[in-house]
């Protein structure tokens, strides 16, 4: 009201004092963990999870000078817009009352009052660094379409596929919910049997954690720390089976799968293995475990028959199934990013040597022959402009991330492929297009920690991308 007392939140920045209506504040936290948004604006430090929404955080030091470095906030200032922006701050200093106070100044310059402090047009500075931001991008129509043009090759047969005693074994993918880092963790149990590792906390729920190896006979080993826990699900029942570790995942058309000989299927291991994946190129054969023999087996039975599973529970546990997604994460330097799991038709190692493609650009890797076609490797380091201080993974961990839909087919070079994700459809939230070249990210996921969150990425989105950039750069390095 003119000439009446209005509050005014004064915070820092690098030096400098900025006075903001506190009436369009709505809270002030802490800086919480940040995930960075590839291609974004420079003052945009990345996103974070507030209380089921997805938070941008913008640089202030950053938006009153683009060329100035973000230094290291303390205080995120929650603004009070839609959707909502948090404003990271070196400070807050006080929250004050001012007789007499005159409107904020609209023409986009910082001026001094009163107190000493600069006040700030936030409208003006923020659509100058984000012209390209327009809201929430991809509906539900949208994505189901992106779903439904990642399955076009259901031709193919996929499997996970890992390893065991340095042997090669693959289970269906449609039976493996989620895949994660073996829980430090593991409560044992008096007088079990010696395929039972112990039993962790997931979901809610208790799960035991089945050795695989002497489920299937083969020796034990000391530990090497890749060990994962696949979970894999069958009706309501859900079980833990710990291998030695992950390959990736394989595609493969059904005339390359066969059933399995005698000898797979011979000692302790016996009618573990369904059938047999013949690799191409010579590469040998990956036994497929069939996760409806592994719970038949009378060991693994005593083990889940200590939870009373009714048909009441089995019919809402296959209808929440149906209700959830499944995604590849991958990492790149320190953060870690989703793609859908159907749209991803292989995960693989990083060739040693790639063939280079002339006058390519140079995030190109070059090309690779996966089963008969050649397509080429992008080194998604350089195309989400990873740090250089951000050492790579070693080689032995980095991945090939196979993805098609339509005619179009790439790989995509990540440091490495962390798990596999199982999320139910409703904890999904909408991503701010924040990227400067379109929406690459279109949802998110919160994880268990506040304000840690993985970016998804839109498959659709990541192919246009890398296929038109891929065109425009070879059209400007030929003959003019």
């Amino acid at each position: 009201m003119p000439g009446g007392a209005a509050h005014r939140l004064t915070v820092t920045a690098r030096g400098t004092r900025i006075a903001l209506a506190a009436s369009g504040v709505a809270e002030v936290i802490r800086a919480p963990r940040i995930t960075r948004v590839p291609s974004g604006p420079p003052c945009l430090l990345g996103v974070t999870h507030l209380r089921g929404t997805i938070l941008p955080v913008v640089s202030l030091s950053r938006l009153l000078a683009a060329g100035d470095p973000a230094g290291s906030a303390e205080r995120v200032v929650v603004l009070r817009r839609d959707p909502r922006i948090g404003l990271a701050v070196d400070s807050v200093e006080a929250l004050q009352a001012i007789e007499g106070a005159g409107p904020v100044p609209a023409d986009g310059r910082l001026q001094l009052d009163e107190t000493g402090a600069r006040w700030l047009d936030l409208d003006t500075a923020l659509q100058e660094r984000f012209a390209a931001r327009r809201g929430f991008v991809r509906t539900a129509q949208d994505r189901a379409e992106v779903r439904a043009a990642a399955g076009g090759e259901a031709q193919e047969l996929a499997f996970l596929a890992f390893t065991l005693a340095d042997q090669d074994y693959a289970l269906r993918l449609d039976a493996v919910a989620e895949v994660l880092a073996l829980p430090s963790a593991l409560a044992a149990l008096p007088h079990t049997d010696e395929v039972l590792l112990g039993v962790f906390s997931f979901r809610d729920k208790v799960l035991p954690a089945v050795a695989l190896r002497a489920l299937l006979g083969l020796p034990e080993r000391r530990a090497l720390g890749t060990e994962r826990a696949v979970i894999i699900r069958i009706g309501s029942e859900r079980l833990a089976l710990v291998v030695d570790r992950i390959s990736g995942i394989l595609r493969a058309a059904p005339n390359r799968i066969g059933p399995a000989p005698s000898l797979f299927n011979s000692g302790a291991g016996e009618a573990r293995v369904d059938a047999v994946l013949r690799l191409v190129d010579g590469r040998g054969l990956v036994a497929i475990l069939a996760p409806e023999r592994v719970l038949a087996d009378e060991r693994v039975a005593r083990l889940m028959t200590d939870a009373d599973h009714g048909e009441e529970e089995s019919m809402s546990g296959m209808a929440a199934a149906a209700a959830r997604e499944r995604f590849v994460v991958i990492r790149l330097g320190r953060e870690v990013y989703g793609l859908p799991i159907g749209a991803v038709d292989e995960v693989t190692r990083l060739p040693e040597t790639l063939s280079r493609l002339p006058k390519a650009p140079a995030y190109v890797q070059g090309v690779m022959n996966l089963r008969g076609r050649v397509i080429p490797v992008i080194d998604q380091r350089q195309r989400f402009a990873v740090a250089v201080d951000e050492a790579p993974a070693a080689a032995t961990d980095g991945r090939v991330v196979v993805i098609t839909i339509g005619a179009l087919q790439v790989g995509f070079a990540v440091d490495a492929v962390t798990r596999i994700l199982e999320v139910e459809a409703s904890a999904l939230l909408p991503a701010p297009a924040l990227s400067d070249d379109g929406a690459l990210f279109d949802r998110a996921i919160p994880l268990e920690r506040d304000g840690d969150l993985i970016l998804l990425i839109d498959p659709t989105a990541l192919l246009n991308r890398a296929e038109s950039d891929l065109l425009r750069d070879l059209a400007a390095s030929g003959p003019s």
